[in-house]
């Protein structure tokens, strides 16, 4: 094991630290992927293909609501 992974297992003990981890993590998937969404709209993509990126984005954030998305 690394230093550095030893160094981030000692401060995922940390439950602060965690909790700014985590959220810098998913601020940080979030701004990629509605970058993804601006380059499509950008692109003039069908509004079918908008709309399965943004379910596919749901379903990434909350995979409790793919059942939903899929059966409703």
């Amino acid at each position: 094991m690394t230093n550095y992974e030893k160094l981030f297992q000692a401060q995922m003990q940390d439950p602060q630290f965690v909790k700014v981890y985590y959220h810098a993590r998913v601020e940080r998937i979030v701004d990629e992927m509605l970058e993804n969404l601006k380059d499509k709209i950008t692109r003039n993509e069908p509004k079918e293909n908008l709309i399965r990126t943004i379910n596919s984005f749901q379903q990434k954030m909350h995979p409790d609501l793919s059942q939903e998305i899929h059966m409703g």
